[in-house]
């Protein structure tokens, strides 16, 4: 019993302890690489060319949507859409406006060439950095744009900026004068076609005097026509012109420096610690003892190829030797008949399958009987050990009407419950259908005595279950059996997750017998204690 006023060390402050620990240890590289790097990004950002930045804006105001508006004697262009002064400021148009711009302009032909070489390619790969907009509107689209310059030298940026912002003034009076060149042009060669009429007509002729009067009005509406087109306006209008800038938008060396040296600080932290997670792995017993836990054994890793040949290697082969310890260390915590064992492990892949089959082999092997549940409704895969083609079927404790079937309908219709007669005092019961229907049936209140009543004709009952953290089958059937054995991964399965497990399993009731750790590598000396006991007996 605990005493409540004692004072316990969470697993919280453990982990924080290890974790200084661990930067501790690393304290050298992970200081020395980030200085390191911060410094050489100094130095060579510091090497770069600058650049600079100049911005103008534009304003657009005009909340009449029609085509042309009227005022007094004045054309107003109409409001633009979305989207459509960044497509106009990054058309070849206005770079050819801002190339004769530049042209025009007291810069050094070499920035100049520089700064319209990059018009044209950002032009051809459809990135744009040189000329950028930035918009600032309502929903009626009216508002600021900003046009932002990039270029070599404070007055290059200010050049380009102002440049960029003429070209879009340019082509907004340009739209807006359009349709009332059009009207001027028109009307004027109405007034052509009636002057070559009435030069072809004798004078004072009633037809010519009538085609006069139509002329005039023709030459007022050419006249205001022409007043219109000088007069046009466009919906853009010039808020503020460019500054030439004080300092470089780029580089920043001692920014750079920074967050070089923090990020590098951050990730040297984090692989000291994913590298320090690693290791921690269970890779032999004395890494489960640790943790207070009982081991009843190792295995060796075995090859892909012989995973069919698990029951022939643990009666003659490479098992026989570590699957009798485990028998042993088991069969001295479980009752002599009718005992209930469950195997299973923290996650899949461990190879809880390959020492269900093993374990059932080796009890079998002395003269017990067996019977071999696979519960592993989800993944299912002791049936993979087993030659069952072929094999007889055989009533199972209160059979009346033998049917064969699986463990789904064994559980649903138990007087009808059958299983594979293995031969050598194995009965194997499959998995059958997959699926959460079927695995609901592990959580039915009537389970656990019906696996006391099938007990009953058997010395042990070795039930597959899925893995403890990936579902709670094992934890709904364990915690009524007479023992649970746990399998784990050498070099794969993690401490967290053994404590975890062994954490829940208190938490739950389930009986753990001990660990068996499995694949342990064959460099390793943990799995041939039974070779080395035999070969090196004591006098």
């Amino acid at each position: 019993m605990t005493t409540p006023d004692a004072p316990q060390r969470t697993s919280d402050d453990i982990d924080l302890l290890h974790v200084l620990q661990v930067l501790r240890r690393a304290w050298i590289p992970l200081l020395a690489a980030p200085l390191l790097l911060g410094a050489s990004t100094y130095v060579l950002t510091s090497r770069q060319a600058p650049t600079f930045e100049a911005t103008t804006s534009l304003m657009s105001s005009m909340p009449d949507n029609s085509n042309d508006v009227l005022r007094g004697s004045q054309v107003v262009a109409s409001q633009l859409p979305q989207g459509a002064v960044d497509e106009v400021v990054h058309s070849r148009a206005s770079v050819q406006r801002i190339q004769k711009t530049l042209a025009a302009s007291t810069l050094t032909d070499e920035v100049k060439t520089s700064i319209v070489q990059d018009l044209y390619e950002e032009l051809a790969n459809d990135k744009y950095s040189r000329v950028t907009v930035k918009s600032r509107l309502d929903q009626q689209q009216r508002g600021v744009y900003d046009l932002r310059a990039s270029a070599e030298t404070p007055e290059a940026a200010r050049v380009l900026a102002d440049a960029a912002a003429q070209a879009l003034l340019a082509w907004d009076v340009e739209r807006a004068r359009t349709g009332v060149s059009r009207a001027r042009q028109n009307l004027q060669q109405q007034v052509d076609n009636l002057n070559l009429r009435i030069a072809a007509l004798p004078k004072g002729s009633l037809e010519a005097q009538s085609l006069i009067a139509a002329r005039g009005q023709l030459l007022l509406n050419l006249s205001q026509a022409t007043v219109f087109e000088q007069g046009a306006a466009g919906n853009l209008t010039l808020l503020s012109e460019a500054n030439a800038p004080k300092r470089p938008v780029t580089p920043k060396p001692t920014r750079n420096a920074a967050l070089v040296t923090l990020l590098t600080l951050f990730a040297g932290a984090g692989l000291a610690l994913l590298l320090d997670a690693l290791r921690r792995r269970v890779r032999s017993s004395a890494d489960v003892a640790a943790l207070g836990t009982p081991v009843v054994g190792e295995l060796p890793k075995l090859p892909r190829t012989q995973r069919g040949q698990v029951v022939g290697l643990t009666r003659t082969g490479a098992l026989y030797e570590p699957a009798g310890f485990i028998r042993v260390n088991l069969a001295g915590n479980l009752p002599e008949t009718g005992a209930l064992l469950i195997v299973t492990s923290s996650r899949p892949g461990e190879g809880k399958s390959t020492v269900a089959a093993m374990t059932a082999t080796a009890f079998a092997s002395t003269g017990k009987r067996v019977l071999l549940l696979d519960m592993d409704l989800h993944r299912p895969s002791q049936h993979e050990y087993w030659a069952v083609a072929g094999r007889p079927w055989v009533p199972l404790p209160g059979n009346t009407v033998p049917l064969r079937g699986d463990i789904s309908q064994a559980i649903q219709h138990p007087r009808q419950a059958s299983a594979i007669d293995l031969g050598g005092d194995i009965h194997f019961l499959p998995a059958g259908e997959v699926g959460r229907r079927s695995a609901a049936l592990l959580s039915s209140p009537d389970l656990p005595n019906l696996l006391r009543h099938w007990a009953t004709e058997y010395d042990i009952v070795i039930i597959d279950t899925p893995p403890v953290l990936a579902l709670a089958d094992a934890y709904n059937v364990g915690k009524h059996a007479d023992g649970v054995l746990l399998v784990v991964e050498s070099g794969e399965t993690s401490v967290p997750e053994l404590q975890q497990v062994l954490s829940n399993f208190r938490t739950t009731g389930m009986p753990l017998l001990g660990v068996v750790v499995n694949k342990v590598e064959r460099a390793s000396q943990g799995y041939y204690y039974a070779y080395n006991y035999t070969s090196n007996p004591t006098t």
